[in-house]
């Protein structure tokens, strides 16, 4: 297949999308929101998830199943690696605590302690909330690869995907609360998506940004109003967005090279934006998420900086405790 350039480009939009959506929360959290600094655009993000989903699916569907597990172990890899780096973060961040605002040390280490849990490790919430994106990708591709155990057509996957998805949206199915924001359920439906499309001969599907801009205004007029519908038009948007992206693979651009970061931002940006905030606590700033400079400061540096950390960060955090998982597991 042809080397598809423009879901690269996407992939770097979506990150910092979701960078925006875990930066910018603090405006809705502390009742600053209004329709024009939040409300007109803050739906809209919400399909940077969906979208890693099924480009993850479209990469699958140019694969055999057997890269299946060795994608599988590769994304545990890093989801364990992190899940401790995330926690290790955490303890030295009540260590600061202890010396900058002297807050009690023990019960707060008690806390994260406490919150070791496995239902924590399974909905990928365990080192930080954002993580959950992992275990549910890892769980989406184990069932894709179940699926093709069974050589059932990609239509019948993305169908059984779908049934699954509904019923988990619909509380049929809640898997005990194990999964956090749609879990594998949602994960799964997606990534299913971008299989069945890279599968599909999609050429007679016309004006697919059309019908991407209609999706999009209609789950941002349904999210702003608050009606569980908006989710169909999420899919809809995500669907028509992955057609346009798959017809026109698009050229080499800065942008398209940008896009590999995008693993490397999703992951590292709490660090860089929690770091930021703890910054200007520790500064004396109990109010700093009221200014436009705060935003103008934590959104570009959580873009930014991951993709020249996070080498480094894999050098001396997650490459030896790779190394060290993959020699328990021999």
């Amino acid at each position: 297949m042809a080397y598809n350039h423009t879901i690269d480009k996407l992939k770097f939009l979506a990150a910092i999308a979701v960078v925006l959506i875990h930066t910018t929360g603090s405006i809705k959290q502390f009742n600053l929101d209004t329709l024009a600094n939040y409300h007109i655009y803050r739906p809209v993000l919400d399909i940077a998830v969906p979208f890693f989903f099924a480009a993850s699916g479209y990469f699958l569907s140019h694969k055999s199943a057997s890269y299946i597990p060795g994608y599988v172990k590769k994304i545990s890899y890093i989801y364990i690696s992190f899940t401790l780096f995330y926690i290790f973060y955490k303890l030295l961040i009540i260590l600061s605590d202890r010396l900058v605002l002297n807050t009690p040390f023990w019960v707060n280490f008690h806390s994260v302690i406490k919150g070791l849990t496995i239902k924590g490790f399974l909905n990928g919430t365990l080192g930080s909330f954002h993580l959950w994106y992992l275990p549910a990708l890892i769980l989406a591709a184990l069932l894709l690869l179940i699926c093709l155990k069974f050589a059932l057509r990609p239509s019948i996957v993305f169908l059984a995907a779908g049934v699954l998805y509904v019923a988990f949206l619909t509380g049929i199915v809640t898997f005990n609360n194990v999964f956090v924001y749609g879990g594998f359920a949602k994960g799964f439906f997606y990534l299913a998506m971008g299989y069945y499309l890279g599968k599909k001969n999609i050429e007679h599907l016309r004006n697919p940004l059309l019908g991407f801009a209609v999706a999009v205004i209609l789950y941002t007029y349904l999210s702003y109003y608050h009606y569980n519908l908006n989710v169909i038009f999420l899919g809809a948007a995500t669907y028509y967005l992955m057609v346009f992206a798959i017809r026109n693979p698009g050229k080499r651009t800065f942008l398209s090279g940008m896009g590999p970061a995008s693993l490397n931002i999703y992951i590292l940006h709490v660090f860089v934006y929690q770091t930021i905030n703890k910054l200007y606590i520790y500064g004396g700033s109990e109010d700093f998420y009221r200014y436009p400079s705060y935003y103008a400061i934590v959104i570009f540096a959580a873009v930014i900086l991951p993709i020249f950390i996070f080498k480094p960060v894999d050098k001396l955090w997650s490459a030896p405790v790779s190394k060290w998982m993959y020699n328990l597991a021999k």
